[in-house]
């Protein structure tokens, strides 16, 4: 991938030589704390919905005819767009992003508010989307990134269609960068395009609101219960707010959570808790890295009797990582299961425009996967004690949701 600068617009290219088909990202990233919880998200869905040029219909039918893909995302800290198409659409599907980019309406705004919010309801009725809600609400509390379904319900009815004019504003007054992946021909012409028909991609200089209102509010380890009476399986996360991929710890974390419960059936958590105890349906570890900071989590799902040996089972294991000695073999396993894991998941054009593109709007550089994976390299075991002893000493928050009668207390 390489980096092009053309009037403040930021162009990555990825040349990938006898590929069929472009994979387009267009990624804004957010510095601001939405008004309402779920403005970002509805923003993103109504981009798709209709231009002045497009009915929604008809646009949609214009993706279909051209054979495009096309899908948007807001995740905490960026809105991508992403397209994939064949070579010779290149300037078809330029036409059509930059159309919904620059000329939505909105005007469905009541239709999808409407529709978001059935959607929401229905993924709350389950289990498993419900306990991660609670859990990401409880652990970020008054931070922007404790968005989520349930918070964006409360909000859902309080967001205006000039809120979301506002919001796609910001959007485009933001950092911003171009990302494409594919077998061009012409590096120069391209780049030409960009320049002269994507000017909205300009970049503007714009301060982050949301990394000075961060705060750690779990002092002390925190229990949420969630009632469901009718469970037949109780469902667990403990977690903690880690740091993330801008801390030399983030190499150290993901080399811990690999050996610990990311990698499958080999991992600590399956062996022991559910080969070993049978205790676990599922069971594994987590690292999800965030721009201002991190969480790492250990999920169960079990009989609600099991609640309690289930939680004593994580601290087991994490005691066990930092009193017993971590063999040279599971180090360098977990290693090459880290390396195996971002080769598998930078194989094609999407892939890596995705990942790229990610790293790059996140401030990481374009050689991030690289000096991530010396970093990882250079981890040794006592690296991973320091990191689980840290874990057990640092308050967590346990999210559980089971029957009532199965309620402890920490």
């Amino acid at each position: 991938m390489e980096e092009f600068k053309r009037n403040n617009i930021n162009i990555l290219l990825e040349k990938s030589p006898s590929t069929p088909r472009f994979a387009l990202n267009l990624f804004f990233k957010l510095n601001k704390k939405e008004k309402y919880f779920g403005v970002n998200s509805l923003l993103a869905r109504l981009l798709l919905q209709g231009t002045k040029k497009y009915t929604a219909s008809e646009l949609a039918l214009e993706f279909e005819n051209e054979c495009i893909d096309i899908s948007t995302k807001a995740k905490q800290d960026y809105i991508k767009i992403s397209l994939v198409f064949l070579n010779e659409d290149f300037k078809k599907a330029s036409e059509l992003v930059k159309d919904l980019i620059l000329n939505s309406t909105f005007d469905d705004f009541e239709k999808e508010v409407y529709k978001m919010k059935g959607e929401i309801i229905s993924d709350l009725d389950n289990p498993k989307l419900k306990l991660t809600d609670a859990f990401i609400k409880n652990l970020y509390k008054n931070h922007p990134y404790s968005s989520c379904h349930t918070k964006m319900l409360d909000d859902i009815d309080k967001i205006t269609k000039q809120d979301i004019i506002e919001a796609h504003k910001d959007m485009l007054n933001t950092q911003k960068a171009i990302v494409l992946a594919g077998d061009f021909e012409n590096r120069e012409e391209i780049l030409d395009f960009f320049e002269k028909e994507f000017q909205f991609m300009e970049n503007k200089s714009t301060p982050s609101e949301i990394k000075d209102i961060f705060k750690n509010d779990i002092q002390k380890d925190e229990l949420v219960w969630l009632t469901k009476n009718d469970a037949s399986q109780a469902q667990i996360i403990q977690g903690w707010i880690v740091d993330s991929f801008n801390s030399p710890l983030c190499a150290k974390i993901a080399v811990l959570n690999n050996i610990l419960g990311s990698s499958g059936l080999s991992s600590r958590l399956f062996v022991n808790l559910r080969d070993k105890q049978g205790l676990a349906y599922t069971v594994r570890s987590q690292y999800e890295t965030l721009l201002h900071s991190a969480i790492f989590s250990m999920y169960i799902g079990t009989a609600p009797k099991n609640i309690e040996k289930s939680l004593n089972g994580f601290q087991i294991e994490l005691k066990k990582l930092v009193d017993e000695e971590i063999t040279d073999k599971e180090l360098k396993g977990a290693k090459e299961n880290i390396a195996g894991r971002l080769k598998y998941f930078t194989q094609n054009n999407s892939q890596i425009a995705s990942i790229e593109g990610y790293n790059y709007i996140m401030g990481l550089g374009l050689d991030y996967n690289k000096r991530f994976m010396e970093d990882v390299n250079n981890v040794t075991s006592e690296d991973v004690k320091e990191c689980a002893k840290t874990l057990l000493s640092t308050p967590k928050l346990i999210t559980i949701i089971a029957p009532d009668e199965y309620k402890i207390a920490l």
